[in-house]
């Protein structure tokens, strides 16, 4: 694990040198690093959250759909395994349960009933061999199977893209930490409605559950790791 400085630096300006500090003297921001077996976990980047005729995002971020185009072509080229979430059936208000209260649309049709809403943009979509959870709340492992699927697969790095950040990704790091995964947040394949929001929740994941690293280093460290022994094959 490296010394926390390396982060710590990658904050500067973001954060006050003070604050800064106080991770450093607490000893947070260590790299985990990517371990044996790494998935890549692709949390809710359905038209719903990507394309700004809905309302979830509602707004359009072509770079944002590029990264998750790179990252997915790297895992598929590599023969790693891949994971994607998106919401379950929301059509009746027991199973939208207390989003009922706190979103206004929660029983819209473009929320609750659109097939396409659900679909994923075809140049990163779910193939045939990869695994498609739904769940009913912000975290990707609340009441689903997915640690026994990443369990049986012999999983111990977690790489997240999706969207939003401060959300649904922010939840399914979280609860992959506490699963004991290494969990690494891909920058550029996240996103949020809120700019301000995603940087502050990246930050706060990089110092004490996660690596924020960008894409140009994962791919790095994995064609590393994997791409001599898939070329191998």
């Amino acid at each position: 694990m490296t010394e926390p400085l390396e982060k710590l630096e990658k904050w500067r300006g973001f954060v006050p040198d003070e604050e800064l500090e106080t991770y450093r003297k607490g000893g947070f921001a260590r790299r985990i690093g990517i371990g044996r077996r790494p998935a890549l976990l692709n949390i809710d980047t359905t038209y719903m959250f990507v394309d700004p005729a809905y309302s979830q995002c509602g707004r359009e971020d072509p770079a944002l759909v590029a990264a998750l185009t790179r990252l997915t072509a790297l895992f598929r080229r590599l023969g790693l395994p891949i994971y994607y979430s998106r919401r379950d059936d929301r059509t009746h208000p027991s199973y939208r349960g207390i989003w009922n209260l706190k979103l206004g649309t929660a029983g819209d049709f473009q929320y609750s009933r659109d097939k396409r809403a659900d679909e994923w943009p075809e140049a990163y979509a779910p193939r045939e061999e990869d695994r498609v959870v739904m769940k009913n709340k912000p975290s990707c492992f609340f009441a689903t199977p997915l640690e026994a699927f990443l369990r049986y697969d012999e999983v111990d790095t977690v790489i997240i893209c999706g969207v939003s950040t401060s959300g649904c990704v922010r939840a399914g790091a979280m609860d992959a930490f506490s699963h004991n995964f290494r969990v690494v947040l891909v920058e550029e394949a996240c996103g949020d409605r809120s700019p301000s929001a995603h940087r502050a929740n990246l930050f706060d994941l990089d110092m004490k559950f996660a690596d924020v690293e960008s894409l140009d280093y994962v791919e790095r460290e994995l064609q590393a790791k994997f791409g001599l022994a898939r070329a191998a094959e």
